[in-house]
């Protein structure tokens, strides 16, 4: 059990500290330091970071496990000596299914960090 709330802390800093550094970088690289300056430095490592999350989601969905498979076999392919897994398709698509299944998920930093960004660009824009 402690494990799990150790990577659950480190998910909550690392994405705070990667909005934050992504902030900072876009008010350095904008030099702009007025309202509209720091609103463009929350709003837009919030929306990247709800980007980040809705694709994680599409991806634990399994929308990109046949792509996936298709460069595995073309890896084994170039790699002739490499025997591979032998797997079909549907094999490994159920295989990467029951590893999200027994891995599960944890959103709530991406929600929760995102929302607060988005929310702090619109009140700085609308000051």
């Amino acid at each position: 059990m402690q494990e799990r709330q150790k990577k659950r802390f480190i998910k909550w800093l690392g994405l705070l500290i990667f909005n934050l550094l992504f902030g900072t970088l876009i008010l350095i690289i904008g030099n702009d330091y007025t309202t509209w300056g720091f609103s463009n430095a929350t709003f837009i490592p919030g929306a990247v970071t709800l980007f980040m999350f809705c694709l994680k989601l599409i991806s634990n969905a399994g929308t990109f496990d046949l792509v996936s498979y298709s460069f595995s076999k073309i890896r084994q392919s170039m790699n002739q000596k490499d025997g591979g897994t032998g797997l079909s398709a549907h094999e490994y698509v159920e295989k990467k299914q029951t590893a999200r299944r027994i891995k599960g998920g944890y959103y709530l930093p991406d929600i929760v960090i995102s929302a607060l960004f988005i929310v702090a660009g619109i009140i700085l824009i609308i000051i």
